[in-house]
């Protein structure tokens, strides 16, 4: 982010009428109306931006101090669109430390229904009719990670960006798949199909779980003779539940529910299940919930796979 020069602030020995007589006990950033309840005239504050000790960053919003950095960017931001106002987006992410985000150059504000919603430079002011609840944890005001991560994701204009946010803010535990589906169903239609995309890709739709769509469509296609949520044990104790299993083939389909790994253990927790299952001599083949979306190609797959199965048991090879 681009810095301001360094200005030493200092009271002159005779104070003008009106100045706040501590300059340490004023909060860094100051909007106008804020400034005349603690005593401070409005000459006064006048006189403090001429003479370049407090600087205006916005419309009736002052910067009282000598260094301008990210959260004083956000306070202004929040003192101009005024106290019902809260920081969603990008700016309330980075508020709330998620990882990756970094301090976005326009900063969106929310603010309730019958505001002015008033933008101004830098600074986004929208006003919703959807509700909002302010985050009471330490920091500037903000609306929750999955509002915010929502409001962020209908911003983004890739797909991949959306997946990375979306797989970001779950798997950290900012916010779960419901909470941010939720956002998703009563949100705006209008650029969200990178989200609901995402959410879908993830293991989130809107009729059913992935595991039952796949369910129907390999039904429909007349790929019978397999159980689901087949319980396998395995040696030495212990158990696992396939979410398709053909108990004839000794074949597994799993329909994972995350795509995008970003943390090393679920990672390694995948490629070890495999492992469990392959050296059962079961033969294990692994499908995201995007790939129903292309019900056709889906039933290809499996179908192949299947007959794949058959021809290599029917040679009597254990292939897995």
């Amino acid at each position: 982010m681009r810095q301001s020069r360094s200005v030493q602030i200092g009271f002159p020995p005779e104070l003008p009428d009106g100045f706040w007589p501590d300059p340490d006990a004023l909060p860094r950033v100051l909007g106008r109306d804020e400034a005349l309840r603690l005593g401070i005239s409005a000459k006064a504050v006048d006189h403090r931006v001429a003479a370049g000790k407090w600087r205006r960053v916005l419309p009736r919003t002052y910067f009282t101090a000598d260094r301008f950095t990210a959260l004083d960017r956000l306070n202004a931001a929040l003192i101009f669109a005024g106290p019902d106002a809260a920081l969603s987006g990008a700016a309330a992410l980075y508020a709330s430390e998620v990882r990756q985000i970094s301090m976005p150059d326009r900063v969106l504000v929310l603010v309730p229904p019958g505001g002015d919603g008033r933008s101004w430079a830098w600074v986004h002011v929208r006003a919703t009719a959807r509700p909002f609840v302010a985050q009471l944890a330490p920091g500037p005001r903000r609306v929750t990670i999955a509002r915010a991560a929502a409001d962020l994701a209908l911003e983004r204009r890739r797909l991949d960006d959306v997946r990375a946010l979306v797989a970001r803010v779950i798997q950290d535990g900012h916010c779960t798949l419901d909470e941010l589906a939720a956002e998703y169903e009563s949100g705006p239609r209008r650029g969200s199909a990178h989200l609901r995309t995402a959410l879908e890709e993830i293991g989130w739709g809107a009729a059913s779980a992935p595991e039952a769509r796949a369910a129907r469509i390999l039904r429909r296609a007349g790929i019978d003779g397999f159980e689901q949520n087949a319980r396998i044990d395995l040696p030495g104790g212990g158990h696992r539940y396939l979410d398709f299993y053909w108990p004839a083939l000794r074949a597994a389909l799993e329909i994972d529910s995350v795509e995008y790994h970003f943390a090393r253990d679920q990672y390694v927790a995948t490629l070890d299940r495999h492992l469990e299952l392959t050296a059962l001599g079961i033969s294990v083949i692994h499908r995201p919930p995007s790939a129903l979306r292309d019900e056709a190609g889906f039933v290809r797959d499996v179908r192949t796979w299947l007959a794949g199965r058959e021809a290599d048991l029917r040679r009597g090879l254990d292939a897995s």
